[in-house]
């Protein structure tokens, strides 16, 4: 039995996470920002008698970081597996997005990911074992018009796991980062491109026809905590874990050309861009 600590437990991947680790028999703590209103994971961890601790941990407030890190400890003892999942979305153009909008974005999916791992690492560094586990995103591979500052969130975090699993490897920690495309999770009802007019409507409308086709076959978040799974369990964990068909064929499409023709076929227009996707990609995701 691990113990495991999980980041943004209160719904959707971080919940299945949770319970699904908790149903393996592992000692998990569930983090929240706000356990009085997790209603409905405490619900599903009463109904199902499960070995699930609800403990309050903010991203971008790191005094709750240090102090639910510091609460596992005097319980537990030990950290066996770190699940980095809470995180926010935010999706416009470079232009239009204020700048406090794409701080919050960095502070909470990069930097309050990074407190985490400030607390956790030298508790695994001292086991000299350990599994760290990002939940990243197939935004994290491929990049699309008017998604660029959580893409770049996403990216920064892949280059982060790269070091980081070079950085704790003598101490026989292993990281591995998730990489779902859309997934049918409650986060699809906090939020919505935006409405306004803008000079950049197309790259808004090829973004969510993306997602529109994306979310008419999803992953579930039972996949993504199987994922999540094999690479807490696994004697030879991935170091990455694509999750859903969007997510397999879009990152199996941008290996087969270079840096320049994937460019250029993502800077055609109109039906030149939906043959080159269908092309590259074999599926239709924007007249289908």
């Amino acid at each position: 039995m691990s113990v495991i600590l999980v980041t943004g437990s209160s719904t959707g991947i971080g919940q299945e996470t949770a319970l699904h680790m908790a149903r393996k028999g592992h000692d998990v703590y569930a983090a929240v920002r706000s356990p009085d209103t997790a209603t409905e994971l405490k619900e599903k961890i009463a109904a199902e008698n499960l070995p699930v601790t609800v403990i309050r941990l903010d991203l971008v407030d790191p005094a709750s970081v240090t102090s639910a890190v510091a609460d596992i400890m005097q319980r537990s003892g030990r950290i066996d597996a770190l699940v980095n999942n809470a995180g926010i979305g935010g999706g416009r153009a470079v232009e239009e997005t204020p700048l406090e909008e794409a701080r919050e974005i960095f502070e909470t999916n990069y930097f309050g990911n990074v407190s985490v791992l400030r607390e956790v690492t030298p508790i695994m560094r001292k086991q000299k074992s350990g599994r760290i586990v990002t939940v990243g995103s197939l935004a994290g591979r491929v990049v699309m018009g008017c998604h660029a500052h959580y893409s770049a969130s996403k990216w920064a975090m892949e280059g982060l796991s790269e070091a980081l699993a070079q950085e704790m490897a003598e101490f026989n920690v292993k990281v591995s980062i998730i990489e779902p495309g859309c997934v049918l999770t409650p986060i699809w009802g906090k939020g919505s491109l935006p409405t306004e007019p803008s000079p950049y409507q197309n790259s808004l409308q090829r973004l969510g026809r993306f997602f529109e086709f994306g979310l008419r076959r999803p992953a579930m978040p039972t996949d993504v905590a199987g994922a999540i799974e094999h690479a807490i369990e696994s004697d030879k964990p991935h170091f990455r874990y694509p999750v859903g068909p969007d997510a397999d064929e879009t990152i199996a499409a941008r290996a087969k050309v270079s840096d320049d023709e994937w460019m250029e076929a993502n800077c055609l227009q109109g039906d030149a861009f939906y043959d080159r996707w269908k092309a590259l990609v074999g599926v239709d995701y924007y007249r289908d």
